[in-house]
């Protein structure tokens, strides 16, 4: 399981860069434009050109206030000027409600949203970036960043070869073009940019009489300016022939620049069988030797070009390909004669350290230290003391698997948690005030259907949880079961042995007609009120204390659809104080517990409805720990297809897509000014026997909430049949019919 280890030491500025990089199939890459500085109001910071954030999905700012703004307008302004140049206007950015200095804050505007803003609706031909309307105060703009639409993989197949036209076959990334013509193959379309390393193979099988010249062209070419006078090609490599042996199949391999969409395949005396676009994992690095600070020793490295010397002070190591990766890795090997108090076990950049401290050994032997560096660095130097280090592993950390997280903001945590599913009526299930996980007729939950539930595509988890009868009496302190949070604890750990982060909540505690429900936010100021808060403070502290040594892929979130009345569209005021003072009481109490200053939480608005949420009244808690909050809502809009069982079997009109897409804006937009990304914690429709509109409904949603950088959670109830939510089938842990195409269509594939 992940969980808090004293592994490494992450600087902030690490921290940033590896952040700042795609992951593949997984996060958005990110183009930094360099601009920073400090503004007041009124300030035309630059102008963009339609060149500069062509084919990227938004524009990402990074910001703090120096001196807080006297006027309650945007921060910033996007203005937008279309292709006549006649026509623009302005798209507000930034400005949190109740801003405070010195906190980073971050503002994300989609170029759809700055294009759509055209009263002439016409395309953006380019922008200006201004300091907009807000009075007298100063802001220092750390960042402006255009994030680019995700990397997508791509398989091109065939039989070609040169002097003959063909046909090729592209899976994957549907955008590509393949012109196999008589004299090259002709790839366009393609974007590197959510790539970290992006990598063409090409895999031939060469003739069986390639004649007397063994070199043959085997090369890749990019194109500029494709069919006109200014056409002109560079190779990807400048060794553009090579040996050739007849018969022999050869995969090259070619890393290509990221901004490049279209390349030429120049193959001679043989077919080429295919082709593949995507993100390479680049190779470990193995240095060995026996080194000792205080002597020279040498140092022999597997990667030829990664050069390491170890000298007297330190082993230095330069040349480090750490661009080219994601989560840039060091394990270092060290053995211990005896126990020491205070031994060094350091990595610096130059003057800078960027991992690592001074450390007690405890135990004779070895012992391995883990650290995750930046993907800026080139070059390190590895300070251990009173040791003999006798390998040092260098290794790109891609995979869910990485052996702990910590110090992500909570905006850095949500690009890695990917897509979501709920673990529905299992652990939240009751009946009569009593709680049962196989009370609503599920099975008991093993290992398996996580791990199906992350090969099916699935990053998170998240787990609802019911207490009610297993806490117990205030003069007991409101103790929960052991028995039932040890249960808890077994499937949480099951999650996340299986690779997945874990969103845990408090369920039906406070919903709506559940018996047995002690979450009252009905409940005036008072005895009563204070008492609930005091035990929801209590239920939440043992919660914390009992995950405390888990790191970051566990996320608490304080309680599920909680509302008043017998209305879903009902609100008071009264409702809105008690939802922000439990919000406010679980912040606090997870906090007062040691091991969770870096746990990120997710807070729900009332009844985790958008437009309830964004009334005004909603409260964004206070945290003794900076950006480590998230907002939850729900999305079961319009309820007579989601879950009215009599209801419409059919979505897909364009007022409903419109209606979706200006729902995932203004929670989006409401968020950004809180400095706090999204999760649609729950969203769905039943069952009608209507795969292909629920399939237009999913895709849709995924793909809408993908624009906002939303992270989204289906909703399983783990039934199958008619009017049920199910994607598996939790007795056989296996996808059910319809399936594999629900899934496909949340995974956006």
């Amino acid at each position: 399981m992940f969980k808090k280890k004293i592994l490494s030491v992450l600087s902030a500025a690490a921290v940033a860069a590896s952040m700042a990089v795609g992951t593949g199939n997984t996060a958005l890459a990110l183009k930094d434009t360099g601009l920073s500085g400090t503004y007041t109001q009124g300030s035309t910071i630059k102008t963009f050109l339609n060149t500069d954030y062509e084919g990227y999905g938004s524009v990402e700012l990074g910001y703090e206030y120096l001196t807080l703004p006297d006027q309650p307008s945007a921060t910033f302004g996007l203005i937008a000027f279309d292709t006549d140049w006649n026509g623009w206007t302005t798209t507000s950015v930034g400005q949190p409600n109740n801003p405070e200095v010195n906190v980073d804050y971050t503002s994300i505007v989609t170029i759809d949203q700055i294009e759509n803003s055209l009263n002439t609706g016409k395309e953006a031909l380019g922008f200006n970036l201004v300091t907009d309307n807000f009075g007298s105060g100063e802001v220092k703009l750390n960042y402006v960043k255009f994030n680019d639409k995700q990397g997508k993989e791509a398989t091109i197949t065939g039989s070609w070869t040169k002097g003959t036209a063909s046909e090729m076959t592209v899976t994957g990334d549907t955008d590509i073009n393949v012109d196999a013509n008589p004299y090259n193959i002709y790839v366009s379309g393609f974007s590197g940019y959510g790539f970290t390393n992006p990598t063409v193979d090409v895999t031939v099988t060469y003739d069986n009489n390639i004649g007397e010249d063994l070199y043959k062209q085997a090369c890749l070419y990019y194109v500029d300016g494709y069919q006109t006078a200014d056409e002109a090609w560079t190779p990807v490599e400048e060794l553009e022939y090579k040996k050739a042996e007849a018969g022999q199949t050869v995969i090259y391999s070619f890393n290509v620049e990221p901004t490049r969409h279209s390349f030429f395949a120049c193959f001679d005396a043989c077919t080429v069988n295919e082709i593949k676009v995507y993100d390479k994992v680049p190779s470990d690095v193995t240095i060995t030797g026996n080194w000792t600070m205080g002597t020279e020793s040498e140092m022999f490295s597997s990667d030829y070009k990664v050069n390491v010397n170890g000298g007297t002070e330190n082993i230095a190591i330069s040349s480090l390909p750490f661009d080219r990766y994601f989560n840039p890795t060091i394990e270092v090997t060290a053995n211990y004669a005896g126990t020491f108090e205070n031994v060094r076990a350091e990595v610096y950049s130059g003057n800078d350290k960027v991992a690592g401290d001074y450390v007690e050994v405890n135990e004779v032997g070895e012992k391995v230290y883990t650290y995750e560096l930046s993907t800026a660095l080139t070059a390190i130097n590895l300070y251990f003391s009173d040791c003999t280090v006798t390998q040092i592993r260098i290794y790109d950390n891609r995979s869910a698997d990485i052996t702990e997280i910590n110090n992500r903001t909570a905006s850095q945590l949500t690009s890695m948690m990917g897509k979501a599913w709920n673990l529905g009526n299992a652990l939240d299930s009751t009946k009569n005030g009593t709680v049962g996980e196989t009370l609503w007729n599920n099975p008991t939950v093993n290992k398996s259907l996580f791990e199906l539930v992350k090969d099916s595509g699935f990053d998170t988890v998240r787990i609802p949880v019911s207490f009610m009868d297993k806490i117990g009496s205030a003069e007991s302190g409101y103790a929960i079961d052991t028995a039932w949070m040890n249960r808890i604890k077994t499937v949480v750990d099951y999650a996340l042995d299986s690779g997945l982060y874990v969103i845990m909540d408090m369920h039906h505690d406070g919903s709506k007609d559940v018996t047995g429900k002690w979450i009252d936010i009905s409940l005036p100021e008072g005895t009563q009120r204070t008492a609930m808060l005091n035990k929801f403070s209590a239920v939440w502290t043992q919660i914390a204390e009992t995950f405390a040594d888990y790191d970051q892929h566990l996320v608490f979130e304080s309680m599920n659809e909680v509302m008043i009345g017998e209305s879903y569209g009902y609100t008071s005021s009264l409702a809105y104080e008690n939802i922000n003072a439990l919000n406010q009481t679980f912040v606090n109490a997870v906090r007062s517990v040691d091991g969770n200053s870096d746990r990120c939480l997710l807070i729900p608005g009332y009844n985790t409805n958008i437009d309830l949420t964004i009334s005004g009244l909603f409260k964004k808690p206070t945290d003794t720990t900076a950006n480590r909050l998230m907002l939850s809502v729900h999305y079961y809009d319009p309820y007579d297809f989601t879950l009215n069982e009599q209801g419409t079997s059919t979505w897909g009109s364009s007022e409903e897509i419109a209606y979706l897409k200006s729902q995932m804006q203004k929670i989006s937009a409401f968020a950004n000014g809180l400095n706090m990304p999204v999760i649609i914690g729950e969203y769905g429709a039943v069952n009608k026997e209507n795969d292909f509109n629920r399939i237009i409904y999913l895709s849709a949603l995924n793909r809408t909430a993908e624009t906002y950088n939303i992270v989204t959670a289906y909703w399983d109830n783990g039934y199958t049949g008619q009017y049920g939510f199910a994607l598996f089938d939790r007795n056989s842990n296996m996808i059910i019919e319809s399936g594999t195409e629900l899934i496909n269509a949340i995974m956006n594939k």
